[in-house]
């Protein structure tokens, strides 16, 4: 009986809190069963938290960490799978590569303007002397080193033309000719040039060799009173010729000659032969460095076969180089005949833009102080006209053009050129 009547009680209580109504409870064991299937859910369930023990987890279990793991490595292994993703490492790693290529770009460039800045004296913003080169070249016996042409010939301002107190004057400076006489010639009555009428013709050396007729170029150039710079090819020829007057090889050649040298050196001491003594000391008197004088709205010309060093006094040039140069080094500031490097034209032309921005006042004329260098012997780069650089090589002996500088009084400036053969492919 007791056992009877704690059944109702448990049922009470139970079917409160389980909100379960029973239909029936005629059944003698009803109550018992019900009691027993009555318990809480929960109570029935069997999860793997269940099996710690108060200490912490037993090592059989199924840890938090070990479910987290998984859970990270295929997180991640779906990030990585998605579009999106990959799109962005694409643009991140192309974003760096970039930046990469441009850091890069500007620490040459910075290099570049370091060479540039430091070859300015900070107190009186000029070249200083010797600040890309050794302070005292090599000695050259016989070689000219510099020469000024006549100021007479150098064209004045517009001004003085105008009042009538000077005449027409025009510089006619004329690119690597390399024996073309007859594309010479056609430049010359292009330009309709005219030595009365105040004309003056100059070269920027490589006046001969490779080309069909050497000595007639050299012929015309003395006719007309021209004025030339001494190019590495002058100076070859004139060195072997030399030799060969000192060997008594001059007038009669070995009877070995043709087999000792090769075609390239044969054509070489045959144009030394054919110099006459006349025609060889009017290019012995060539100097390397032609110093033009001041120009209006050029400021100091100055003409040479291949170029100069920024910085560095004319007087301090050396020889070798003005004749040979193509580009320059920008750690060791030494010029290179090579062409890998940095453009000496272009580095120059640099040079004196920097010193024109710091000398520039409104009540002085910059230009005045500045220089302006007219080259050849850069046949790959061909005609290159910039500010403070002009380049003239065009490669006529190789069957491209033939180009002149004509400067006008004012500094005006135009280019002419004429077409040449390919006399090298004859």
């Amino acid at each position: 009986m007791t056992s009877r009547d704690s059944h109702p009680r448990d049922f009470e209580s139970n079917s409160a809190e389980s909100d379960f109504h029973p239909t029936t409870t005629h059944h003698p064991s009803y109550s018992n069963q019900f009691a027993q299937n009555s318990r809480p859910l929960i109570d029935s369930a069997r999860n793997g938290w269940q099996s710690r023990d108060p200490g912490g987890l037993q090592r059989g279990s199924s840890s938090v960490d070990d479910m987290k793991s998984p859970g990270w490595s295929q997180m991640a292994l779906s990030v990585a799978s998605a579009p999106r993703f990959r799109r962005c490492v694409i643009i991140y790693v192309a974003l760096f590569i970039s930046v990469l290529i441009g850091w890069r770009m500007l620490s040459s460039r910075l290099q570049e303007e370091d060479s540039l800045l430091h070859s300015l004296d900070p107190t009186t913003k000029t070249q200083k002397v010797g600040s890309f080169g050794a302070n005292s070249p090599p000695q050259f016996d016989g070689l000219i080193r510099m020469h000024t042409l006549d100021p007479e010939l150098v064209p004045g301002d517009l001004v003085g033309v105008d009042s009538g107190e000077s005449s027409r004057k025009r510089l006619i400076i004329v690119g690597d000719v390399h024996g073309c006489k007859e594309e010479l010639v056609q430049l010359l009555e292009k330009v309709s040039f005219s030595r009365k009428g105040g004309d003056h013709l100059i070269f920027v050396g490589d006046m001969i060799n490779k080309g069909p007729d050497s000595t007639g170029v050299v012929e015309l150039a003395r006719q007309l009173s021209a004025s030339s710079v001494r190019g590495n090819h002058e100076d070859r020829i004139l060195l072997l010729r030399q030799h060969m007057v000192k060997t008594k090889t001059l007038a009669t050649p070995d009877d070995d000659e043709e087999s000792r040298f090769d075609s390239r050196e044969l054509d070489q001491r045959a144009l030394a032969r054919s110099l006459s003594d006349e025609q060889a000391q009017w290019l012995e008197n060539c100097p390397v460095i032609l110093n033009v004088g001041q120009v209006p709205g050029m400021g100091q010309v100055v003409v040479v076969h291949a170029g100069l060093v920024p910085g560095v006094e004319l007087e301090k040039q050396d020889p070798s180089s003005v004749m040979t140069m193509r580009t320059i080094d920008l750690d060791t500031h030494v010029p290179s005949p090579k062409k890998k490097g940095m453009n000496w034209a272009k580095m120059f032309d640099k040079h004196q833009s920097k010193l024109y921005s710091s000398l520039k006042t409104p009540t002085e004329d910059p230009l005045a102080n500045t220089m302006t260098v007219v080259y050849g012997h850069d046949a790959a780069t061909s005609l290159s006209i910039r500010t403070f650089t002009k380049g003239l090589d065009s490669g006529c002996v190789k069957g491209k053009k033939l180009t002149a500088l004509v400067i006008e009084d004012g500094g005006k400036q135009s280019i002419v050129q004429v077409s040449c053969h390919d006399y090298l492919k004859e």
